[in-house]
């Protein structure tokens, strides 16, 4: 791998993770797009650690409050303490739901390319039909939840048991978990801003698990210095704008927009694979 493709792919998955398109989708479209070998489980590692630090980047003060709230008993940390223990409740089905379709998605990783596309195709497909159902549901909803610390835990519950079928190439896990959000009537922006929050523990439990079995044991290479150094500094820029540009059009926009380019990609790889 060279320090292009490392950028290139870098690039990709800072947009991708945090704009509701599926990171892992893009991926697999962008390097059979230009004809490059899929990249290693190492360099997936340093995509992911990269990721993660652009969230508790961007999110530090929340992180930080939530943090020391979670085994405070000042009355003052009484909502943060909420939120924080609601994060971790809800992270519990996204561990189990993962960790149960890891098989089959680790399968998918050893298929054809082209057959590996037709699969990333239908679940892009399934992320624009959440997204674009998410908002005929929430014009239904009455009562509005307006921030992160107000959501019900059995809200959250299901966003979390959402997050864990995320694991599906072309299924976005930003766009499952805002989704899902809105449509149980959470307002976009906390939608966004909860889901974010609730990665951090679900890719930090991924990166160490891949970096333990994967690098470590398993004796998995990581890329040259250039181009992991290149990969995890664009990853973590990129990602990190793509949080700032997030948050506040979802305030303002509808998910549609992210519904109609996942559905047109979807069916693009579709049309495309029946012609070849």
């Amino acid at each position: 791998m060279g320090i292009l493709e490392a950028i290139v792919l870098g690039i990709t998955q800072g947009i991708t993770e945090f704009l509701p398109v599926s990171s892992d989708g893009h991926l697999i479209l962008v390097p059979a797009l230009f004809g490059w070998e899929r990249f290693g489980l190492g360099f997936d590692v340093v995509l992911h650690a990269a990721t993660l630090a652009a969230t508790i980047v961007y999110f530090r003060k929340d992180v930080a409050r939530l943090a020391l709230a979670l085994f405070s008993r000042d009355p003052g940390r009484a909502r943060d303490r909420r939120l924080a223990w609601i994060l971790v409740a809800a992270t519990v089905p996204s561990v189990i739901v993962a960790l149960a379709f890891e098989g089959p998605v680790e399968a998918v990783e050893h298929l054809t390319m082209s057959r590996q596309l037709t699969v990333t195709a239908w679940f892009l497909l399934l992320t624009a039909a959440l997204l674009a159902g998410a908002e005929l549901l929430a014009a239904r909803v009455s009562s509005v939840i307006e921030t992160a610390e107000d959501v019900p835990l059995k809200r959250a519950l299901i966003i979390g048991f959402a997050q864990g079928f995320a694991v599906a190439p072309g299924l976005s896990r930003s766009g499952t978990t805002i989704a899902t959000g809105v449509a149980l009537g959470i307002t976009r922006g906390e939608a966004a801003r909860f889901s974010f929050l609730l990665s951090i523990p679900i890719i930090g439990a991924a990166t160490a698990k891949k970096v333990l079995l994967d690098v470590i044991i398993g004796g998995e290479a990581l890329p040259a210095a250039g181009p992991l150094l290149a990969g995890l500094v664009t990853t973590a820029i990129v990602g990190y704008a793509a949080i700032a540009f997030l948050l506040p059009f979802v305030r303002k926009h509808s998910l549609y927009p992210f519904a109609i380019y996942t559905a047109l990609v979807g069916t693009a790889i579709l049309i495309a694979g029946s012609v070849s």
